[in-house]
């Protein structure tokens, strides 16, 4: 027999959270048909005693009727009798659990505690058991504290759905995290870091990320470059610690902005002023040039050419010619840039290559010293070992010009596994680069010295990049300046 019980009361006003104002469905179920009596009635005027106002009982005489009661409407308490012919009240609620898994559970039973029925029961996820005789004050107040606790567990799941539809409209990919456990990722972050919570964490790692101590505010992690060629992407991270209303730390959120598409604009523009100024610079070289030229040809045609006067405008006539082919061949090499032709190669080979031009001091001013210091048990990276040669030489020139103003100076460069990737750093012991054109140092047109074509640094962060790779500086201003690429790390052959 099924009976459907409504409770009629007023609704009066809620000693509780809105919790008890729920829409709240409750299925009874017991083979005695004294117990489907009592026991709705007992529930109904106890719970609304304690604020309960919007209750729906049903009863049910087996747990067979009470898997076809239930239905596909949310029901929150099952109160069901362990012993029953047929399917019992344990298994009708695993059975019930599986279409509501929020469902809350109550047993009934003769058995003492320690009987093996209560401890099945609450081992299969009930929440809690009457003894018979059922004390009715016992069965209301255990029934009301599982109520309370599924509306409040109903609650957070809400706010999770909430929260996660907010963070999913968000373009940037957001993850909150609490040692080594994500809290809430949107699609933007799984997009750029991975599906898995594993994936997730080593690729934060890789960029950076630690747990903070909780005193500072947002860290800027730096811009990541992922991927290459044509889907090369430029990310912005920042980190800021979350904390609750008594500045107790939560965990850390962390923010992943794609700045390509601002990147590109920033670069096309930064073009369009390296295209102006070596429009401008070619100008003058030239105008330069002819002028000069006119004055020697009317000296000549005089046969009043002194020899320091020759040299002097052949001076002249050098240095435009070397100016015209500094900003040549910068353009050139920028817009030839091959793809890359990857081979297995160890790390410490691409730097004995670019150091090898250096050895017994050759190559570099007697002031510079160069040393390296290689990491031990590497794994190999793919790498066109031409273009990798040409970014470590970059790199290393122009440490060799940041302490052209100095008595003496250290290039360093070394190699270590970090998070998975190869690092590749080339230290110098120079003047520094100023935060703010640090911020800017591989962009067109962005460059440190007076000569500088404002392209090397660009070509080199283009070639990393096509290699899977990235590029970082960081850098002190009097103290010197360390550029570090990281590549992928390839596993060895078997």
């Amino acid at each position: 027999m099924v009976r459907k019980r409504m409770s009629q009361t007023p609704e009066q006003p809620s000693s509780l959270d809105r919790s008890l104002a729920y829409p709240t469905r409750i299925l009874v179920v017991d083979d005695e048909e004294t117990a489907l009596m009592v026991i709705p009635e007992t529930l109904s005027d106890g719970l609304e005693d304690l604020g309960w106002t919007k209750l729906e009982i049903e009863t049910a005489e087996s747990g067979e009727a009470a898997l076809e009661q239930a239905g596909d409407r949310p029901l929150d308490l099952l109160v069901a009798d362990v012993i029953m012919p047929g399917i019992d009240g344990i298994e009708t609620y695993r059975q019930l659990k599986e279409k509501h898994p929020h469902l809350a559970c109550v047993v009934m039973t003769a058995h003492a505690p320690e009987h093996v029925t209560p401890i099945r029961a609450l081992r299969l996820g009930a929440a809690d058991y009457v003894t018979k005789p059922i004390d009715p004050e016992y069965l209301v107040n255990t029934c009301h504290r599982q109520l309370v606790v599924g509306h409040l567990r109903r609650s957070v799941e809400e706010n999770r759905q909430l929260m996660q539809a907010i963070l999913g409209s968000v373009g940037d990919g957001v993850v909150a995290c609490c040692d080594q456990e994500i809290l809430a990722i949107n699609d933007a972050a799984t997009q750029l870091l991975g599906n898995s919570v594993q994936e997730v964490m080593d690729q934060l790692a890789q960029w950076g990320f630690k747990a903070s101590d909780g005193d500072g505010g947002v860290i800027e992690l730096g811009v990541i470059e992922q991927g290459s060629g044509e889907n090369a992407r430029s990310v912005s991270l920042l980190q800021s610690p979350v904390r609750d209303s008594s500045g107790r730390q939560l965990g850390d959120v962390v923010v992943l902005r794609d700045i390509t598409e601002p990147m590109e604009a920033r670069s096309i523009e930064s073009f369009k002023q390296m295209a102006a100024i070596a429009s401008h610079e070619m100008k003058n070289s030239v105008t330069g040039l002819g002028l000069v030229t006119q004055h020697l040809v009317a000296r000549i045609q005089d046969g009043q050419l002194e020899p320091e006067e020759t040299q002097r405008m052949a001076r002249i006539i050098l240095e435009s010619v070397d100016r015209l082919n500094r900003f040549a061949k910068s353009f050139l090499n920028f817009s030839r840039i091959p793809q890359p032709k990857p081979h297995r190669t160890h790390p410490n080979t691409l730097v004995e290559e670019a150091v090898s031009l250096y050895s017994q001091k050759r190559g570099l001013p007697e002031w510079c010293a160069l040393e390296t210091k290689m990491g031990e048990g590497l794994p190999q990276v793919m790498a066109d070992r031409d273009l990798m040669f040409h970014v470590l030489q970059n790199l290393i020139l122009n440490g060799v010009e940041a302490m052209e103003d100095q008595a003496s100076g250290r290039i360093s460069v070394s190699t270590r596994l970090e998070n998975g990737r190869v690092c590749i750093s080339v230290s110098d012991t120079g003047k520094g680069i100023a935060k703010e054109m640090r911020d800017r140092i591989f962009e067109p047109n962005v460059t440190t010295r007076e000569a500088g074509t404002g392209l090397g640094l660009v070509i080199v962060r283009d070639i990393v990049h096509k290699h899977g790779g990235r590029i970082v500086v960081e850098s002190l201003v009097g103290q010197g300046s360390t550029f570090t690429v990281s590549l992928p790390a390839v596993e060895s052959e078997s």
